[in-house]
């Protein structure tokens, strides 16, 4: 097993760095302040983490919200499901039989309805993966400070509790299987764009997630670093880069050019992005992609 680092436990797994210092200051003093902030970036550049990270230094409870096309109204509000039943027998006379059934409805509270409440911090991540209809939900919220209910009885709404807070991360809308999110959504927001974290933090995460030296992170992130600069965004991605960190840590794999299962490693976790970047070229091109900028390094 992996030894964790002093460091990453105090953290929660987040790795807090200088890249993020300032994010994390601007994002809790918002949230103090009563408004939402939305992280919007590439997959794979932290956002999500970074928002757990963000929720646990206010010591409430937290919820996490998945976007998806299909999460509806009746999930984060609730809806009847199932039915209870209660029968009362009256026996108390012999000769006298008395029986009473009443059956009525079970309301189930959807995944909005008790953080409301509570004051939980909610984490809605990808929302922009569910359908716009489904996040209108969040206009009244966020503006008005109150849950409107429907199908349940006389009450129409719930009243926020003062700590209620949110967060929300997206991918960028080219990304596939997201969609346009509402202007007067994205009004009630403040948006931080997450393009990338700098080489420095890079080298940190893999050195203190995976566990190898600083040396060995630098050469990672070089490598990945250099094959991104072949397309636009973050990718390949830091997990990718995570990904060839923690199989050469585990599988005591060298992380040097002229080891092949180094270079085997690369071009398996790095042909699949080098290709999305690069559609333009064949599969054998881009491992002969990849082996070169390996190769770099050394040739200069």
């Amino acid at each position: 097993m992996l030894n964790r680092s002093k460091k990453e436990d105090e953290t929660g797994g987040f790795v807090k760095t200088a890249f993020f210092e300032e994010i994390i200051a601007r994002t809790i003093q918002y949230i103090q302040a009563g408004y939402p902030v939305h992280f919007i970036g590439p997959s794979g550049v932290g956002k999500t983490s970074l928002a757990l990270y963000i929720a646990k230094q206010f010591n409430r409870p937290v919820s996490i919200i998945r976007g998806h096309h299909e999460l509806s109204n009746k999930d984060l509000l609730g809806q009847y499901n199932g039915i209870s039943k209660k029968e009362i027998i009256d026996n108390y006379i012999h000769s006298v039989y008395k029986s009473q059934q009443e059956i009525r409805p079970l309301w189930e509270h959807g995944q909005l309805v008790e953080a409301v409440k509570n004051g939980h911090i909610v984490i809605y991540d990808e929302f922009s993966r569910s359908r716009p209809d489904a996040n209108n939900i969040f206009l009244s919220l966020l503006e008005e400070k109150v849950l409107p209910i429907y199908g349940k009885g006389k009450e129409t709404f719930i009243k926020c509790h003062p700590d209620f807070s949110m967060i929300f991360t997206s991918n960028p809308d080219e990304y596939s299987g997201t969609f346009h999110t509402q202007d007067a959504l994205m009004d009630r927001l403040i948006t931080i764009s997450l393009d990338c974290c700098d080489t420095k933090t890079e080298i940190e995460i893999l050195h203190l997630k995976a566990g190898i030296n600083k040396q060995e992170a630098q050469e990672i992130v070089r490598l990945v670093s250099n094959l991104r600069a072949f397309g636009k965004g973050f990718c390949p991605s830091l997990r990718a880069s995570l990904m060839i960190a923690t199989v050469a840590k585990k599988g005591n794999i060298p992380i040097t050019y002229d080891d092949k299962r180094y270079q085997a490693l690369c071009v398996d976790v790095l042909t699949r992005p080098v290709k999305q970047i690069s559609p333009e070229l064949s599969h054998s091109a881009v491992q002969k992609l990849i082996i070169k900028e390996m190769r770099r390094k050394e040739e200069h």
